[in-house]
């Protein structure tokens, strides 16, 4: 009863997220969100800041989905989202992770992260769950040689948007 609940409640914000949208002016580089660890029934939801005070994003909240289990047909491919992002200013990210499990927090976590994308660069910001912890990945894809993002650095408390993410 209490995943048909879940569930339920996923479906209908599901439909109340802000979607993001790809910014139409000013410099852009492109990121793919991945995710690695799910376990069966697990969702995670991707979001979007425009600053580490949690500040909602202007392109909009909702960078991905990610879950092992269909709903309503969405649910985005693991290997990743390819999102155009701005570039030359702060890029925040949220990896949320719920295992389904109602009420059991150590099956639950978040990460919230921030880097600055260089102009016309190629990310992978991908995030890895082990056991009850979660760590997010950034490297840069667009040379032979994928190299860790300087600058990377973890946002606490974490943003997380509840109403529209």
């Amino acid at each position: 009863m209490k995943m048909a609940i879940l569930f339920g409640t996923l479906i209908l914000l599901a439909g109340c997220a802000d979607h993001f949208v790809a910014p139409t002016s000013g410099p852009v580089a492109e990121a793919n969100f991945a995710a690695a660890g799910l376990d069966h029934g697990a969702t995670i939801l991707v979001q979007n800041f425009d600053n580490e005070s949690c500040a909602p994003s202007r392109n909009g909240t909702r960078l991905a989905t990610f879950t092992t289990t269909a709903i309503q047909g969405k649910g985005d491919s693991h290997d990743g989202v390819a999102r155009t992002i701005p570039a030359g200013k702060p890029a925040i990210f949220t990896y949320a992770y719920n295992d389904g499990s109602s009420g059991v927090m150590d099956k639950t976590c978040s990460i919230t992260e921030s880097f600055v994308p260089t102009a016309g660069a190629r990310y992978l910001v991908k995030f890895h769950k082990l056991d009850k912890t979660c760590d997010l990945s950034v490297t840069r894809q667009d040379g032979n040689d994928p190299k860790a993002v300087e600058g990377l650095h973890q946002v606490k408390p974490i943003c997380l948007n509840g109403l529209t993410g």
